[in-house]
């Protein structure tokens, strides 16, 4: 004995069921293949490798001047250059990182101090598409000693470290 309804109303509940079930399972199929994400690259052969960087000061200096409250002392150019990337042609570019005492603030500038191009703390730099194997840039540092800073500060050559990490880059 069969205990399906088999009245009209049965049998349209029966088929709402089913086509729920199916409105539902394909959108969800839909839904998935909208997700997948996929990107060319540029023309041309690519190829990574590794490279390394060279830096040199350019000018004479060797130690930071003595700073005073609000006031700033300036490093000369900082030459950075990628070395070493033979085969590579993937960009790349430039992140410096400055590590300075407390009480202490300093300011990277792409070519020399004082210059419309500042390279924020935290941040990279590059032009568009990124630096060329090969290339140099040069960069400046400004430290400056805080108004409130304390006496035993004060006069003093602080000494801020100054890294440069370079990473390739596709854009």
């Amino acid at each position: 004995m069969s205990t399906r309804d088999a009245s009209p109303r049965g049998r349209l509940r029966a088929a709402a069921v089913l086509a729920a079930a199916l409105v539902l399972g394909t959108g969800t199929a839909a839904a998935q293949a909208s997700w997948r994400a996929q990107a060319s690259l540029t023309a041309g052969p690519v190829a990574s490798g590794s490279f390394d960087l060279a830096t040199q000061w350019i000018g004479d200096w060797s130690t930071w001047t003595p700073l005073y409250p609000d006031r700033s002392s300036d490093t000369p150019l900082l030459r950075v250059t990628e070395t070493g990337a033979g085969g590579t042609t993937l960009r790349w570019r430039l992140t410096p990182t400055v590590t300075a005492p407390a009480y202490v603030t300093t300011r990277v500038y792409l070519g020399s101090c004082g210059s419309a191009t500042v390279i924020a703390s935290g941040t990279s730099y590059a032009p568009a598409g990124g630096f060329s194997p090969g290339q140099s840039v040069d960069m400046c540092v400004r430290a400056t000693l805080a108004a409130d800073a304390p006496a035993s500060l004060q006069g003093t050559a602080l000494t801020p470290t100054v890294v440069v990490t370079a990473d390739q880059v596709v854009q």
